[in-house]
């Protein structure tokens, strides 16, 4: 096996903003906690607020709807204590909320009727302070109800889920890799999943590849700053690193992942998205920064927000820019043509 680091200097530094903003605010929801995630479904947007539940905010009208219990199915409730990530599958009407509190486990919500959450599951063993978690439909013929990946200490899991019993909740049955114990000894903090390979931003160490079937590392490129959070699309990994914004990596060969290019933000790049042309980092006290990736080897800065307070969290929906903001709750921003 072949394993090829790449070299390089330091990122290259995002001037100040002074130009028309292409984002333009459309909404601003406040949160009661402190907004660390979301996702979403066609209408409606899920916030992970730490230890005030979760809010549920309809993008049609923005009206918010607060949770901090959910019902069981029976004639009992489950208090939501501190929930700090949040994965939705939007095809299977499920709800992936990561419960820090106590036991730490993944509660797993039917969203089928908005107007009454239920309880669908529990995913637990294993599952105290995850730092990343997403879960998604499998792929088509598959015999699995749903897949996912999460990272919890040294451990990156995935793995399926299935029916034992007709009629009874699956059961979650993960794959584990201990990060610390292979050929590249990692501290795991962000990940995603193709259908061939798991991509780990691996804090000080960069981008680590593995292989999905047998869980052995097969590429890695150092990468300036600490890598937080990886989005892959296409033959290009994009990953916010912290103090060295965003880093932009060539993996069409996984065995020798390429860095192409970087940008630095202000404050510390915490997640990154993507969309057709567009690039979208959360950078903390920094705001959120708007690139243009259409050539991925010379990025383009199109906008920077700082009026949005300290940025947790970011994602695209629809064409709209979502903003999970420690200071304002949720913001919705529009990207004008």
């Amino acid at each position: 096996m072949t394993i090829m680091i790449a070299l390089f200097g330091c990122a290259k530094k995002s001037s100040e903003w002074t130009e028309q903003h292409v984002l333009q605010l459309a909404a601003a929801i406040p949160t009661v906690g402190n907004p660390l995630d979301l996702d979403t479904d066609d209408e409606r947007v899920y916030v992970a607020e730490d230890q005030a539940g979760i809010s549920i905010i309809d993008l049609n009208d923005y009206s918010k709807t607060w949770l901090t219990a959910i019902a069981t199915g029976d004639t009992t409730t489950m208090q939501l204590r501190r929930i700090r990530r949040a994965s939705h599958i939007n095809s299977l009407d499920l709800l992936f909320l990561s419960e820090t509190y106590g036991s730490d486990n993944i509660i797993v919500i039917n969203t089928a009727n908005p107007d009454s959450l239920v309880l669908s599951d529990q995913i637990t063993g294993g599952t105290s302070d995850i730092r990343d978690m997403k879960f998604f439909a499998p792929g088509a013929g598959s015999n699995y109800v749903y897949e996912g990946i999460f990272i919890t200490g040294q451990y990156i899991k995935h793995g399926y889920s299935s029916y034992v019993i007709p009629g009874l909740p699956p059961i979650f049955s993960p794959v584990t890799i201990d990060a610390a114990a292979t050929s590249f000894p990692i501290n795991p903090i962000g990940a995603v999943m193709s259908d061939t390979h798991i991509y780990v931003a691996a804090d000080q160490l960069g981008l680590v590849i593995y292989n999905r079937a047998t869980g052995n590392p097969v590429g890695k490129v150092d990468l300036p700053g600490y890598a937080q959070k990886v989005k892959v699309v296409g033959n290009y990994a994009y990953l916010a690193c912290r103090h060295e914004g965003m880093q932009i990596v060539n993996v069409a060969n996984p065995a020798a992942p390429v860095r192409v290019s970087g940008i630095d933000t202000s404050g510390y790049a915490t997640n990154i998205d993507v969309w057709n042309n567009y690039a979208v980092v959360s950078s903390g006290g920094g705001g959120i920064y708007l690139f243009d990736i259409t050539n991925p080897a010379n990025p383009v800065l199109k906008d920077n927000i700082t009026s949005c307070g300290y940025a947790n969290n970011v994602k695209f929906h629809e064409g709209k820019v979502l903003v999970a903001s420690r200071d304002l709750g949720l913001l919705v921003y529009n990207i004008l043509p």
